[in-house]
């Protein structure tokens, strides 16, 4: 191997070892926040009492990434959340996503993020029934991102389906999933994606869930983490993963019967599964804040709940009927770009911001043929060009129709695994 590209690629690994890092997901229904309606009133879903509540949980929790459902659909309210509570006592810096309701409901859904980890690119509505399905975009912020180095990108469905047990609302979920399905394939979407939210079913065998977990395509299906199929609803079997209700008693707004329902989930996708492309689920790590399996039918702080501390347990109970869900993404040691592939180890060079020429010089201790890909930040791929094997490659891409911004340089194999990443600024 050619000494320097050696050196380049210990002192990369070197560098990527420091740069391993997870990003903690928080997925929580938080029961008509800030909406007041005939029974969810000033009282019993008082919107100052809920937040002293919500800032509990989350400094206890710390979600590098926090979506939710049942959010009043105002402005207002969404932003309310974000500086009283994600910003208010907090060691971290949180921003927001776009605001999406494009069906009109009066709840919508929401996603937060940690400014420090992550960039937010985009939100899109995958369908509008009953309530927007809205696909949040954003990307890894490597360690070394400003020297262009190497990220990885992550995708959150978040939707809340109908609620109900008659046929007329399982036609209704079936309809959601399955048009926000369609959307993915139709578009293409595929990679680190979650598909997570009050999904308000009552056994895995529903229509609705096989649209997500059994979808024709196996390329867009999505999986269960606990992997815990069955009759969800009222079965002591499932205790330990029950996340409604945490009241035994309705109090008016939260709904009553105790801990007896599985409605909220953070599904992954295959390449989440198997750690394809640089993030993998961290097994284990899924857990149903709250709930230590002890509260099938009951309040879950009547006598002891050992599952978190005494003041979390009764935030809990009082926030919400709903209890939140979290897990674990890895992102591996290739975010920050070590540029080898079946053995060979690369070195990439290009000035960087670049006017209307993108100028490339490659170079390897091996030889096999490369794809160059310019992409969009919202995952559109807007230019390929293919380059024979060679040690030392050196090409220019014109960027003359492209507007002033920034976009996503990817090298693949001639195999089509992507060995280096990299963004582009183009002013």
């Amino acid at each position: 191997m050619n000494k320097v590209l050696l050196i380049i690629a210990i002192l990369g690994i070197s560098m990527l070892t420091k740069a391993q890092d997870d990003i903690k997901i928080m997925q929580y229904n938080l029961l008509n926040y800030g909406n007041i309606t005939s029974y969810c009133t000033t009282t019993n879903n008082n919107l100052g009492a809920k937040e002293g509540y919500l800032r509990t949980i989350l400094s206890y929790v710390k979600p590098d990434v926090f979506t939710v459902n049942e959010l009043a659909a105002n402005t207002y309210v969404v932003n309310r959340l974000l500086d009283s509570v994600m910003n208010k006592y907090s060691t971290r810096t949180y921003g927001r996503a776009d605001y999406v309701n494009t069906n009109g409901s009066n709840l919508v859904n929401m996603l937060y993020y940690n400014k420090a980890k992550l960039v937010y690119v985009s939100a899109t509505s995958l369908q509008n029934e009953l309530r927007d399905i809205v696909w949040y975009k954003l990307y890894y912020k490597s360690p070394n991102l400003a020297q262009s180095q190497d990220t990885a990108w992550l995708n959150f469905i978040v939707g809340h389906l109908k609620a109900g047990s008659s046929s007329s609302d399982k036609v209704t979920r079936d309809t959601m999933t399955s048009r926000a399905m369609n959307y993915l394939e139709q578009h293409n979407i595929h990679g680190n994606i979650t598909f997570q939210g009050d999904f308000n079913l009552k056994t895995s065998t529903e229509k609705s869930y096989q649209n997500i977990i059994n979808f024709p395509n196996a390329t867009y299906r999505f999986y269960d983490p606990l992997n815990r199929p069955g009759k969800w609803n009222n079965s002591s079997s499932f205790a330990a993963i029950h996340t409604q209700s945490t009241h035994s008693s309705s109090n008016g707004c939260a709904a009553g019967g105790g801990l007896d329902d599985r409605f909220d989930f953070i599904l992954i996708s295959n390449d989440l599964k198997q750690g394809n492309a640089h993030v993998q689920y961290k097994s284990g790590s899924y857990t149903v804040v709250g709930n230590d399996g002890h509260h099938f039918n009951k309040s879950i702080n009547y006598g002891s709940n050992n599952s978190a501390p005494s003041n979390i347990i009764n935030s809990l109970y009082n926030m919400s009927d709903h209890l939140p869900v979290t897990m674990l993404l890895h992102l591996d040691a290739q975010v920050s770009a070590i540029h080898q592939s079946n053995g060979h180890a690369y070195k990439v060079n290009f000035q960087n911001p670049v006017s209307n020429t993108l100028v490339l010089d490659i170079a390897s201790d091996g030889k096999e043929n490369l794809q160059i890909e310019l992409w969009s930040l919202n995952g559109k791929k807007l230019l390929e060009q293919s380059e024979a094997a060679a040690q030392n490659i050196h090409l220019e891409m014109s960027l003359n129709q492209f507007a002033s911004g920034m976009y996503i340089l990817h090298i693949r194999n001639q195999r089509g695994e992507r060995i280096y990443t990299s963004k582009i600024v183009k002013y």
